[in-house]
Protein backbone atom coordinates (compact mmCIF):
# COMPACT_ATOMS: atom_id res chain seq x y z
CA UNK A 1 0.00 0.00 0.00
CA UNK A 2 1.34 3.71 -1.14
CA UNK A 3 2.05 5.36 2.16
CA UNK A 4 0.62 9.18 2.17
CA UNK A 5 1.38 12.43 4.53
CA UNK A 6 -0.36 11.89 7.59
CA UNK A 7 -1.26 15.36 7.68
CA UNK A 8 -2.49 16.31 3.82
CA UNK A 9 -4.67 12.66 4.31
CA UNK A 10 -7.33 14.17 6.63
CA UNK A 11 -7.64 16.96 4.35
CA UNK A 12 -7.88 14.44 1.61
CA UNK A 13 -10.60 12.30 3.03
CA UNK A 14 -12.91 15.68 3.80
CA UNK A 15 -12.49 16.83 0.09
CA UNK A 16 -13.80 12.63 -0.84
CA UNK A 17 -16.64 13.18 1.79
CA UNK A 18 -18.07 16.08 -0.62
CA UNK A 19 -19.26 14.00 -2.85
CA UNK A 20 -22.52 12.44 -1.42
CA UNK A 21 -22.29 9.17 -3.54
CA UNK A 22 -18.47 8.56 -1.70
CA UNK A 23 -19.82 9.29 1.47
CA UNK A 24 -22.64 7.35 1.09
CA UNK A 25 -20.53 4.97 0.55
CA UNK A 26 -18.45 5.27 3.61
CA UNK A 27 -20.23 6.77 5.79
CA UNK A 28 -20.04 3.39 8.61
CA UNK A 29 -15.91 3.75 8.15
CA UNK A 30 -15.06 7.33 8.84
CA UNK A 31 -16.34 9.32 11.71
CA UNK A 32 -15.84 12.12 13.18
CA UNK A 33 -13.29 10.65 16.13
CA UNK A 34 -10.72 9.63 13.49
CA UNK A 35 -10.30 13.86 12.95
CA UNK A 36 -8.48 15.98 15.07
CA UNK A 37 -9.45 19.65 15.89
CA UNK A 38 -11.56 21.75 13.39
CA UNK A 39 -11.90 18.92 10.98
CA UNK A 40 -14.18 17.46 13.75
CA UNK A 41 -16.09 20.26 13.16
CA UNK A 42 -16.39 20.65 9.45
CA UNK A 43 -16.99 16.72 9.34
CA UNK A 44 -20.29 17.52 11.05
CA UNK A 45 -21.60 19.79 8.86
CA UNK A 46 -20.69 17.58 5.65
CA UNK A 47 -22.11 15.14 7.28
CA UNK A 48 -25.65 17.16 8.34
CA UNK A 49 -25.45 18.20 4.71
CA UNK A 50 -25.59 15.16 3.28
CA UNK A 51 -28.15 13.73 5.94
CA UNK A 52 -30.37 16.53 5.45
CA UNK A 53 -30.44 17.39 1.80
CA UNK A 54 -28.97 14.31 -0.15
CA UNK A 55 -26.70 15.61 -2.25
CA UNK A 56 -23.26 16.72 -2.96
CA UNK A 57 -22.01 19.78 -1.60
CA UNK A 58 -19.13 22.22 -2.89
CA UNK A 59 -16.51 24.48 -0.77
CA UNK A 60 -18.67 27.69 -1.11
CA UNK A 61 -21.55 26.17 -0.03
CA UNK A 62 -20.02 24.01 2.87
CA UNK A 63 -18.73 27.36 4.29
CA UNK A 64 -21.94 29.02 4.15
CA UNK A 65 -23.47 26.34 5.47
CA UNK A 66 -20.76 25.55 8.29
CA UNK A 67 -21.51 29.53 9.24
CA UNK A 68 -24.78 28.96 9.49
CA UNK A 69 -24.48 25.55 11.57
CA UNK A 70 -22.15 27.53 14.13
CA UNK A 71 -23.61 31.00 14.62
CA UNK A 72 -21.60 31.01 18.53
CA UNK A 73 -18.55 29.56 17.65
CA UNK A 74 -15.74 32.13 18.46
CA UNK A 75 -14.27 34.05 15.59
CA UNK A 76 -10.65 32.40 16.00
CA UNK A 77 -11.88 29.06 15.41
CA UNK A 78 -13.96 29.99 12.62
CA UNK A 79 -11.43 31.87 10.64
CA UNK A 80 -9.23 28.36 11.30
CA UNK A 81 -12.41 26.19 10.19
CA UNK A 82 -12.92 28.62 6.93
CA UNK A 83 -9.53 28.35 6.06
CA UNK A 84 -9.72 24.48 5.92
CA UNK A 85 -12.96 24.43 4.14
CA UNK A 86 -10.93 26.78 1.38
CA UNK A 87 -7.87 24.56 1.11
CA UNK A 88 -10.26 21.32 0.74
CA UNK A 89 -10.44 20.00 -3.16
CA UNK A 90 -13.59 18.08 -3.90
CA UNK A 91 -12.68 14.47 -5.78
CA UNK A 92 -13.90 13.38 -9.20
CA UNK A 93 -16.92 11.01 -9.33
CA UNK A 94 -14.73 8.22 -11.57
CA UNK A 95 -11.91 7.76 -8.91
CA UNK A 96 -13.99 6.43 -6.37
CA UNK A 97 -11.49 3.34 -6.41
CA UNK A 98 -8.46 5.29 -5.72
CA UNK A 99 -10.40 7.21 -2.76
CA UNK A 100 -11.57 4.14 -1.13
CA UNK A 101 -7.73 2.99 -0.81
CA UNK A 102 -6.72 6.37 0.62
CA UNK A 103 -9.78 6.26 3.12
CA UNK A 104 -8.53 2.28 3.77
CA UNK A 105 -5.26 4.19 4.72
CA UNK A 106 -6.35 6.65 6.83
CA UNK A 107 -8.83 3.81 8.51
CA UNK A 108 -5.55 1.87 9.36
CA UNK A 109 -3.99 5.26 10.57
CA UNK A 110 -6.54 5.72 13.14
CA UNK A 111 -7.22 2.07 14.11
CA UNK A 112 -3.19 2.25 15.29
CA UNK A 113 -3.57 4.81 16.73
CA UNK A 114 -6.67 3.78 19.06
CA UNK A 115 -4.42 0.33 19.55
CA UNK A 116 -1.52 2.42 21.12
CA UNK A 117 -3.90 4.29 23.34
CA UNK A 118 -5.80 1.25 24.51
CA UNK A 119 -2.34 -0.59 25.18
CA UNK A 120 -0.78 2.14 26.98
CA UNK A 121 -4.63 2.69 29.31
CA UNK A 122 -3.17 -1.56 30.16
CA UNK A 123 0.19 -0.63 30.41
CA UNK A 124 -0.29 1.97 33.29
CA UNK A 125 -2.85 0.19 34.74
CA UNK A 126 -5.63 2.61 33.78
CA UNK A 127 -8.09 -0.24 31.92
CA UNK A 128 -7.71 -3.85 31.83
CA UNK A 129 -9.86 -4.15 28.41
CA UNK A 130 -7.58 -7.13 26.91
CA UNK A 131 -10.46 -8.23 25.43
CA UNK A 132 -11.18 -5.49 24.02
CA UNK A 133 -7.37 -4.68 22.34
CA UNK A 134 -7.46 -7.96 20.54
CA UNK A 135 -10.83 -7.06 18.75
CA UNK A 136 -8.94 -4.06 17.43
CA UNK A 137 -5.82 -5.90 16.38
CA UNK A 138 -8.03 -8.95 15.26
CA UNK A 139 -10.47 -6.24 12.65
CA UNK A 140 -6.54 -4.82 11.64
CA UNK A 141 -5.33 -8.13 10.89
CA UNK A 142 -8.16 -9.31 8.89
CA UNK A 143 -8.14 -6.64 6.61
CA UNK A 144 -11.28 -5.61 7.56
CA UNK A 145 -12.13 -1.82 6.63
CA UNK A 146 -14.63 -1.19 9.28
CA UNK A 147 -14.49 -2.51 13.05
CA UNK A 148 -18.33 -2.12 13.47
CA UNK A 149 -19.43 -5.67 14.06
CA UNK A 150 -21.85 -5.28 15.71
CA UNK A 151 -23.74 -5.86 12.89
CA UNK A 152 -23.64 -8.02 9.78
CA UNK A 153 -26.04 -8.59 7.28
CA UNK A 154 -27.83 -11.81 6.59
CA UNK A 155 -27.44 -12.82 2.61
CA UNK A 156 -28.74 -16.34 2.81
CA UNK A 157 -31.06 -17.48 -0.02
CA UNK A 158 -33.98 -19.85 0.63
CA UNK A 159 -32.40 -22.70 0.32
CA UNK A 160 -29.55 -21.97 2.78
CA UNK A 161 -31.93 -21.16 5.06
CA UNK A 162 -34.09 -24.14 4.68
CA UNK A 163 -30.88 -26.53 4.74
CA UNK A 164 -29.74 -25.04 7.87
CA UNK A 165 -32.55 -24.37 9.63
CA UNK A 166 -34.09 -27.72 8.95
CA UNK A 167 -31.15 -30.21 9.52
CA UNK A 168 -30.31 -31.77 12.04
CA UNK A 169 -28.55 -29.89 15.22
CA UNK A 170 -25.14 -29.03 15.59
CA UNK A 171 -25.22 -30.98 18.71
CA UNK A 172 -27.82 -33.89 19.16
CA UNK A 173 -28.17 -34.89 22.92
CA UNK A 174 -26.84 -38.16 23.53
CA UNK A 175 -29.99 -38.90 26.23
CA UNK A 176 -32.93 -39.99 25.24
CA UNK A 177 -35.06 -38.89 27.62
CA UNK A 178 -34.44 -35.51 26.37
CA UNK A 179 -33.46 -36.40 22.49
CA UNK A 180 -36.81 -37.55 21.47
CA UNK A 181 -38.50 -33.82 22.87
CA UNK A 182 -35.83 -31.68 21.95
CA UNK A 183 -32.90 -33.29 19.07
CA UNK A 184 -30.09 -30.81 20.54
CA UNK A 185 -28.79 -27.43 20.23
CA UNK A 186 -26.63 -25.10 17.52
CA UNK A 187 -23.39 -22.79 17.58
CA UNK A 188 -24.78 -19.89 18.80
CA UNK A 189 -26.82 -20.83 21.45
CA UNK A 190 -26.74 -20.28 24.74
CA UNK A 191 -27.93 -22.78 27.51
CA UNK A 192 -28.49 -22.66 31.12
CA UNK A 193 -28.15 -25.13 33.80
CA UNK A 194 -29.70 -25.30 37.01
CA UNK A 195 -30.55 -26.97 40.90
CA UNK A 196 -30.46 -26.28 44.19
CA UNK A 197 -26.97 -27.53 45.68
CA UNK A 198 -26.12 -31.49 46.04
CA UNK A 199 -29.28 -32.27 44.05
CA UNK A 200 -26.96 -33.51 40.17
CA UNK A 201 -26.18 -30.37 38.13
CA UNK A 202 -22.57 -30.96 38.42
CA UNK A 203 -22.87 -34.63 37.43
CA UNK A 204 -25.21 -33.76 34.77
CA UNK A 205 -22.99 -31.38 33.35
CA UNK A 206 -20.30 -34.19 32.96
CA UNK A 207 -22.83 -36.46 31.80
CA UNK A 208 -23.53 -33.54 28.89
CA UNK A 209 -19.89 -32.77 28.40
CA UNK A 210 -19.23 -36.84 28.10
CA UNK A 211 -21.65 -37.35 25.32
CA UNK A 212 -19.98 -34.03 23.75
CA UNK A 213 -16.70 -35.69 23.68
CA UNK A 214 -17.76 -38.91 22.17
CA UNK A 215 -19.39 -36.89 19.34
CA UNK A 216 -15.99 -35.61 18.69
CA UNK A 217 -16.58 -31.80 19.96
CA UNK A 218 -13.76 -30.11 21.45
CA UNK A 219 -15.13 -29.38 25.16
CA UNK A 220 -13.54 -26.71 27.40
CA UNK A 221 -15.14 -26.75 31.34
CA UNK A 222 -14.80 -23.74 33.60
CA UNK A 223 -14.79 -24.97 37.07
CA UNK A 224 -14.83 -21.99 39.82
CA UNK A 225 -17.40 -24.09 42.32
CA UNK A 226 -15.89 -27.35 42.76
CA UNK A 227 -12.04 -28.46 42.31
CA UNK A 228 -11.31 -28.33 38.41
CA UNK A 229 -9.36 -32.18 39.36
CA UNK A 230 -12.49 -33.85 40.16
CA UNK A 231 -14.78 -32.80 37.15
CA UNK A 232 -11.90 -33.72 34.96
CA UNK A 233 -12.15 -37.04 36.69
CA UNK A 234 -16.00 -37.25 36.92
CA UNK A 235 -16.05 -36.55 32.92
CA UNK A 236 -13.84 -39.03 32.14
CA UNK A 237 -15.86 -41.34 34.71
CA UNK A 238 -19.13 -40.19 32.86
CA UNK A 239 -17.34 -41.18 29.68
CA UNK A 240 -16.83 -44.49 30.46
CA UNK A 241 -19.74 -45.08 32.24
CA UNK A 242 -18.07 -47.07 35.61
CA UNK A 243 -17.19 -46.62 38.87
CA UNK A 244 -14.17 -44.90 40.19
CA UNK A 245 -13.27 -48.30 41.86
CA UNK A 246 -13.69 -50.19 38.33
CA UNK A 247 -11.43 -47.80 36.71
CA UNK A 248 -8.90 -48.35 39.21
CA UNK A 249 -8.85 -51.99 38.84
CA UNK A 250 -8.70 -51.18 35.19
CA UNK A 251 -6.13 -48.75 34.91
CA UNK A 252 -4.35 -49.68 31.86
CA UNK A 253 -6.94 -49.52 29.38
CA UNK A 254 -8.41 -46.22 31.07
CA UNK A 255 -4.97 -45.00 30.05
CA UNK A 256 -5.55 -45.92 26.73
CA UNK A 257 -8.93 -44.33 26.40
CA UNK A 258 -8.40 -41.11 27.93
CA UNK A 259 -5.54 -41.04 25.74
CA UNK A 260 -6.74 -41.86 22.72
CA UNK A 261 -10.45 -41.20 22.90
CA UNK A 262 -10.90 -37.88 25.76
CA UNK A 263 -7.65 -35.91 26.30
CA UNK A 264 -8.06 -34.63 22.21
CA UNK A 265 -11.22 -33.15 22.78
CA UNK A 266 -11.48 -32.05 26.78
CA UNK A 267 -10.11 -28.94 28.22
CA UNK A 268 -10.62 -28.59 32.09
CA UNK A 269 -10.17 -24.40 33.54
CA UNK A 270 -9.37 -23.73 36.88
CA UNK A 271 -10.93 -20.34 37.09
CA UNK A 272 -11.70 -18.99 40.50
CA UNK A 273 -11.21 -15.18 40.11
CA UNK A 274 -11.77 -15.59 35.92
CA UNK A 275 -13.17 -12.72 34.16
CA UNK A 276 -16.08 -12.90 31.14
CA UNK A 277 -14.04 -11.55 29.12
CA UNK A 278 -11.17 -13.98 29.80
CA UNK A 279 -13.34 -16.98 28.59
CA UNK A 280 -14.34 -14.79 25.50
CA UNK A 281 -10.40 -14.32 25.11
CA UNK A 282 -9.73 -17.85 25.61
CA UNK A 283 -12.62 -18.58 22.75
CA UNK A 284 -11.10 -16.44 20.31
CA UNK A 285 -7.95 -18.19 20.24
CA UNK A 286 -9.20 -21.78 20.91
CA UNK A 287 -12.14 -22.06 18.71
CA UNK A 288 -14.41 -24.71 21.49
CA UNK A 289 -16.93 -25.89 19.96
CA UNK A 290 -18.68 -26.38 23.31
CA UNK A 291 -17.91 -24.32 26.99
CA UNK A 292 -19.53 -24.97 30.21
CA UNK A 293 -19.31 -22.18 32.56
CA UNK A 294 -19.53 -23.31 36.13
CA UNK A 295 -20.97 -21.72 37.92
CA UNK A 296 -21.25 -18.55 35.77
CA UNK A 297 -22.53 -16.45 38.31
CA UNK A 298 -19.27 -15.97 40.16
CA UNK A 299 -17.13 -14.76 37.11
CA UNK A 300 -16.09 -11.37 37.21
CA UNK A 301 -17.59 -8.56 34.63
CA UNK A 302 -15.76 -5.01 34.07
CA UNK A 303 -18.20 -2.45 34.89
CA UNK A 304 -19.78 -0.79 37.77
CA UNK A 305 -23.59 -2.31 38.54
CA UNK A 306 -25.69 -0.66 41.26
CA UNK A 307 -27.83 -3.92 42.13
CA UNK A 308 -26.64 -7.43 41.79
CA UNK A 309 -29.66 -8.60 39.23
CA UNK A 310 -27.79 -6.01 37.11
CA UNK A 311 -24.10 -7.32 37.06
CA UNK A 312 -26.05 -11.37 36.79
CA UNK A 313 -27.92 -10.03 33.34
CA UNK A 314 -24.53 -8.23 31.71
CA UNK A 315 -23.13 -11.25 32.84
CA UNK A 316 -25.51 -13.65 31.02
CA UNK A 317 -25.76 -10.79 28.34
CA UNK A 318 -21.82 -11.44 27.69
CA UNK A 319 -22.01 -15.33 27.53
CA UNK A 320 -24.60 -15.00 25.22
CA UNK A 321 -22.42 -12.83 23.20
CA UNK A 322 -19.30 -15.55 23.53
CA UNK A 323 -21.43 -17.89 22.16
CA UNK A 324 -22.69 -16.01 19.06
CA UNK A 325 -19.09 -14.39 17.73
CA UNK A 326 -16.91 -17.46 18.73
CA UNK A 327 -19.29 -20.04 16.73
CA UNK A 328 -19.90 -22.22 19.73
CA UNK A 329 -22.07 -23.65 22.59
CA UNK A 330 -22.41 -22.30 25.57
CA UNK A 331 -23.75 -23.53 28.45
CA UNK A 332 -24.09 -21.62 31.92
CA UNK A 333 -24.52 -23.52 35.03
CA UNK A 334 -26.19 -21.81 37.87
CA UNK A 335 -27.43 -22.53 41.23
CA UNK A 336 -31.50 -22.24 41.93
CA UNK A 337 -33.11 -20.41 44.57
CA UNK A 338 -34.51 -21.89 47.42
CA UNK A 339 -37.70 -21.70 46.08
CA UNK A 340 -37.00 -24.98 44.05
CA UNK A 341 -35.99 -26.91 47.11
CA UNK A 342 -37.73 -30.10 47.27
CA UNK A 343 -39.92 -29.56 44.39
CA UNK A 344 -40.12 -31.91 40.85
CA UNK A 345 -40.93 -29.14 39.07
CA UNK A 346 -38.92 -26.56 39.06
CA UNK A 347 -38.20 -23.36 36.27
CA UNK A 348 -35.98 -20.26 35.53
CA UNK A 349 -38.03 -18.21 37.97
CA UNK A 350 -36.22 -19.90 40.57
CA UNK A 351 -32.89 -19.22 39.36
CA UNK A 352 -30.56 -17.76 42.34
CA UNK A 353 -30.78 -14.17 42.37
CA UNK A 354 -32.60 -13.53 38.81
CA UNK A 355 -36.15 -13.91 38.13
CA UNK A 356 -36.22 -12.71 34.44
CA UNK A 357 -32.38 -11.18 33.59
CA UNK A 358 -30.53 -13.93 33.19
CA UNK A 359 -33.18 -16.12 31.63
CA UNK A 360 -34.06 -13.67 29.08
CA UNK A 361 -30.58 -14.33 27.50
CA UNK A 362 -31.09 -18.45 27.10
CA UNK A 363 -32.37 -20.51 24.04
CA UNK A 364 -32.69 -22.86 26.61
CA UNK A 365 -33.07 -23.63 30.13
CA UNK A 366 -33.16 -27.16 31.86
CA UNK A 367 -33.77 -26.79 36.01
CA UNK A 368 -32.79 -30.37 37.88
CA UNK A 369 -35.37 -30.99 40.46
CA UNK A 370 -35.86 -33.76 43.44
CA UNK A 371 -38.25 -34.42 45.88
CA UNK A 372 -37.89 -36.57 49.51
CA UNK A 373 -34.71 -37.71 50.88
CA UNK A 374 -31.06 -36.92 50.24
CA UNK A 375 -29.11 -40.16 50.36
CA UNK A 376 -27.83 -41.83 47.63
CA UNK A 377 -31.00 -44.47 47.55
CA UNK A 378 -32.85 -41.83 46.20
CA UNK A 379 -32.27 -41.99 42.35
CA UNK A 380 -34.81 -39.71 40.89
CA UNK A 381 -34.79 -36.67 39.37
CA UNK A 382 -37.09 -34.45 37.37
CA UNK A 383 -35.18 -32.72 34.20
CA UNK A 384 -37.35 -29.30 33.84
CA UNK A 385 -37.32 -27.81 30.09
CA UNK A 386 -38.83 -24.59 31.23
CA UNK A 387 -37.71 -22.12 28.30
CA UNK A 388 -37.23 -23.63 24.78
CA UNK A 389 -36.44 -21.16 22.31
CA UNK A 390 -35.39 -24.29 19.91
CA UNK A 391 -38.55 -25.96 19.57
CA UNK A 392 -41.31 -24.96 22.12
CA UNK A 393 -41.15 -27.93 23.92
CA UNK A 394 -41.64 -27.56 27.62
CA UNK A 395 -42.26 -29.86 30.34
CA UNK A 396 -40.84 -31.74 32.48
CA UNK A 397 -39.26 -35.30 32.02
CA UNK A 398 -38.27 -38.10 35.26
CA UNK A 399 -34.95 -39.44 34.87
CA UNK A 400 -32.67 -41.34 37.22
CA UNK A 401 -29.33 -40.39 38.18
CA UNK A 402 -26.25 -42.72 38.92
CA UNK A 403 -23.84 -40.67 40.77
CA UNK A 404 -21.53 -43.89 41.22
CA UNK A 405 -21.01 -43.61 37.72
CA UNK A 406 -21.38 -40.33 36.60
CA UNK A 407 -24.78 -40.68 34.21
CA UNK A 408 -28.26 -40.00 34.02
CA UNK A 409 -30.52 -42.99 32.54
Amino acid sequence: MTSYDPISIDKQVLGFVLDNDFFTKVSNIVTRDMFTGEMRDVFDVISYAHTQYGTSVNVRELGALFNDRNPAMPDSTREKAQELIAELEAGMPDKHDLYLDLVNNFWLRDRARQIGEKAIEIFTGESEDFGGLRQLIDVVEDGRISDKTTYSVVEDDIDTLLDENTGEPDFPFEFELIREHVPGLDRGNLGILFARPEVGKTTFCCFLAASYIRQGFRVTYWANEEPAKKIKLRIIQSFVGITKDEMKADRERMRTVYARDIAPYLTIMDSVGTSVEEADDYAKLNKPDVMFMDQLDKFRIGGEYNRGDERLKETYVKAREIAKRNDCLVWAVSQASYEAHDRQFIDYSMLDNSRTGKAGEADIIIGIGKTGASDVTNTVRHVCISKNKINGYHDMINANIDVQRGVYY
